[in-house]
C-alpha cells in the first residue's frame, strides 16, 4: 500500500511539473534577462557548465552574439578539512567546500554586481577503509554545491536587477517635482508675504 501511494504521489508530481508548475523552493527562478555571455577564468570551469545548464533551463540564451550582461567567474575554489575525529583519532566525518567570486557588467561595461564571493560547504561521513566510497560522495555533494551556487548567482543577479528596475522607477517618478527643501521654502515664502495682522 505504502508503494502505491508513494507511485502516486510520484506522478502527480511529475504531471505538475510537465504542466509548468513548480513547487516553491524547488529550484525555480525567476531573470528578466534574454541573453548573457558567461567568461570564466578557468576555461574547463564545471560551474560555469552548471551556471550556464541553469540559466538556459529558464530560457535565458548564454554566449549569444551580443549579450545584455556579462557573467565573469573569477575564481572557484574547492577545499576539504577534517571536522571529527573517531575514538582512535582518525578522520571521521570532512567539510568539503565550495566558493566562487563573481561580477557581472552590462553591454556597455558598466558594473552590475562588483566582486562578490559565492559559498556552499556540506559535511560528510569519512570511512577510512572505503575509499572508492568517499570519493564518489564527495563527488556528488561537490556537484550539489555548484548547482547551489549557479542558484545563488541567479538569485543575487536577479535581486540586484529588481532593485535597478526600482530605483529606476522612483527617480522617474520624483522627476518634475520639487524636492521637500523646495517646497518647505515656498510655504516659508507664502507666509513671510502674507499682510501681518498689525
Amino acid at each position: 500500500m505504502r508503494i502505491v501511494t508513494v507511485a502516486l504521489l510520484t506522478f502527480m508530481l511529475s504531471m505538475l511539473s510537465a504542466c509548468g508548475f513548480q513547487l516553491r523552493g524547488s529550484g525555480g527562478y525567476e531573470l528578466a534577462v534574454d541573453s548573457v555571455a558567461i567568461v570564466a577564468s578557468n576555461s574547463f570551469s564545471d560551474l560555469a557548465d552548471e551556471l550556464e545548464d541553469t540559466l538556459k533551463s529558464i530560457g535565458v540564451a548564454v554566449n549569444a552574439t551580443e549579450p545584455e550582461y556579462v557573467i565573469r567567474l573569477n575564481s572557484e575554489t574547492t577545499t576539504r578539512r577534517p571536522v571529527a575525529t573517531s575514538g582512535n583519532i582518525t578522520v571521521s566525518e570532512y567539510e568539503v567546500r565550495l566558493r566562487a567570486i563573481f561580477s557581472i557588467s552590462d553591454a556597455e561595461g558598466e558594473i552590475l554586481i562588483d566582486d562578490t564571493p559565492l559559498t556552499a560547504e556540506r559535511i560528510y561521513s569519512f570511512d577510512a577503509s572505503n575509499f572508492v566510497s568517499n570519493a564518489e560522495e564527495e563527488s556528488v555533494l561537490v556537484e550539489e554545491m555548484r548547482q547551489d551556487l549557479a542558484g545563488q548567482l541567479v538569485r543575487r543577479f536577479s535581486a540586484t536587477l529588481r532593485s535597478k528596475s526600482a530605483e529606476a522607477s522612483s527617480t522617474s517618478n520624483s522627476d518634475g517635482a520639487e524636492p521637500p527643501e523646495a517646497d518647505d521654502a515656498a510655504q516659508n515664502a507664502e507666509e513671510e508675504a502674507e499682510p501681518s495682522d498689525s
